[in-house]
């Protein structure tokens, strides 16, 4: 009896040392790629350039993460909070301050609402090729900045985004972010955020 007990628990310490091996053996080619797919998608949000460089951000903006110099600007890796939580947005803005690309890499917003920010193209499409300051213009009151008719940023370089329908707050989060990687790269006030709401 005691030979059919210590079988299986031979076998499962067997099976647990060759999963464990498998695991360790592989995590350095998931690395690999995973730096491979993070390079691409550095690529794709700032044409033209193929190398970058990681480069330590130690200014005031809370919302800038990490910093990525390539040949003909920058990514920067934003974080602002939306209405459920933070949202994560790599922005691409050339030399001359110009939005070149976006993606909502991460956000835990609501289902059909401020959850669309990750696949609407319209919506993210606003920002390309475009630089100043971006504000989204709400019709009626927002609960969170206290606007009781259409707001907008001051007059200027102001660009007008429209909101995601339902989103508002989600959608000046992500504001917040692009704001947050053109004033890095064109040296702008940061306090011109475009959240008055303080998200």
């Amino acid at each position: 009896m005691k030979k059919s007990v210590l079988l299986p628990i031979l076998t499962i310490v067997l099976a647990a040392a060759v999963l464990f091996g498998a695991a360790f053996g592989l995590s350095g080619v998931t690395k690999a790629n995973a730096q491979k797919d993070h390079i691409r998608l550095l690529k794709t949000l700032l044409p033209g350039s193929t190398e970058f460089t990681l480069e330590p951000y130690a200014g005031e903006d809370a919302t800038i993460r990490s910093v990525h110099k390539g040949e003909g600007g920058f990514v920067i890796e934003t974080v602002s909070y939306g209405y459920a939580g933070n949202i994560t947005v790599l922005v691409g803005v050339n030399n001359d301050g110009k939005v070149t690309g976006i993606v909502v890499d991460d956000l835990q917003e609501t289902f059909g609402l401020g959850r669309e920010a990750l696949t609407d193209v319209d919506f993210l499409k606003q920002f390309l090729n475009s630089s100043g300051t971006f504000a989204v213009a709400t019709q009626g009151a927002d609960a969170f900045s206290g606007a009781t008719g259409t707001e907008t940023a001051a007059e200027g370089d102001t660009v007008d985004v429209d909101a995601l329908t339902g989103a508002t707050v989600t959608s000046k989060a992500i504001v917040r972010c692009v704001n947050s990687a053109v004033s890095f790269v064109t040296g702008a006030d940061t306090e011109s955020a475009a959240t008055s709401w303080g998200g």
